[in-house]
């Protein structure tokens, strides 16, 4: 039909050794739930800073897929946002984040408990926080490329990510975003 988007059909992946993801999950849960302990343990300090260890645990074998199996140079994530620690770690077993952060999560000019595109040293896709930001930025971004590519140079192909978690799916601007006529269709998202 005119004017429809077109969806093109990935081309076959290799099937990934499971062993050898299984292996990677362990180790970003391990470097994911010690960057919230360093980052609880701050001496002379009696308030812990929290974390989210759980919320950040329930994103390590989605992420581990994600980033050692399926997503491709051009493709764009938005990381849910108390899943911080385990986008670090990646960055850290990448070698795209120096060790030396692994230890500032929460301090000033450190690592961020949300991914941020201006603060993180290992910038990532989109910077995400409450408000549901992260789940609709992606799906707007799709959006935009979807038009880039009908109206410019086509670019070379990539999918847009969210995950989601956190209750960010209460917030009113997710299912707004959703409904929206203009991104149904999107073949990319």
């Amino acid at each position: 039909m005119p004017g429809e988007p077109t969806v093109k059909s990935a081309p076959a992946r290799p099937v990934p050794d499971l062993d050898v993801l299984d292996g990677v999950q362990r180790r970003l849960l391990w470097l994911a739930t010690r960057i919230v302990d360093v980052a609880n343990r701050r001496e002379g300090l009696e308030i812990k800073v929290g974390g989210h260890q759980a919320s950040c645990a329930s994103m390590v074998s989605i992420m581990t897929a994600l980033w050692f199996a399926h997503i491709d140079g051009d493709d764009k994530v938005a990381i849910k946002p108390h899943a911080s620690p385990v986008y670090h770690a990646i960055k850290y077993l990448t070698g795209e984040l120096d060790r030396s952060y692994l230890t500032t999560l929460r301090k000033r000019g450190g690592l961020q408990a949300y991914p941020s595109r201006t603060k993180d040293p290992d910038v990532a896709d989109f910077s995400t926080g409450s408000v549901g930001l992260g789940a609709v930025a992606p799906l707007f971004s799709a959006l935009v490329r979807r038009y880039t590519d009908a109206h410019f140079e086509p670019s070379p192909p990539a999918r847009f990510i969210a995950t989601v978690g956190d209750a960010e799916l209460d917030e009113g601007n997710v299912w707004e975003a959703i409904a929206d006529p203009v991104t149904h269709g999107l073949g990319n998202f």
